[in-house]
């Protein structure tokens, strides 16, 4: 029985670790949102928040329209070769 208990925990922990890959990045960042403002009702989960979940959201999130190649402030920071 345990053995049973123990390689549904490491198969549950294998498909939500895929879906997790596999999930567009807008998903992900939209479920760390939630999960952010779900831990923000609790107060005991301020320092894990600020820990963990904060860095996570912010490298989610990505570096915005300055880090893309068509910006035009982008393109002319660095003079052509």
């Amino acid at each position: 029985m345990a053995q049973q208990i123990i390689v549904a925990a490491i198969v549950i922990a294998a498909f939500a670790a895929s879906a997790w890959k596999l999930a567009p990045a807008r998903r992900r960042l939209r479920l760390l949102i939630a999960l952010d403002g779900w831990a923000a009702r609790h107060p005991r989960l301020a320092g894990w928040r600020e820990r963990s979940l904060k860095p996570r959201i912010v490298r989610a999130a990505g570096t915005g329209c300055a880090g893309c190649a068509a910006n035009v402030g982008v393109r002319t920071q660095h003079p052509p070769r």
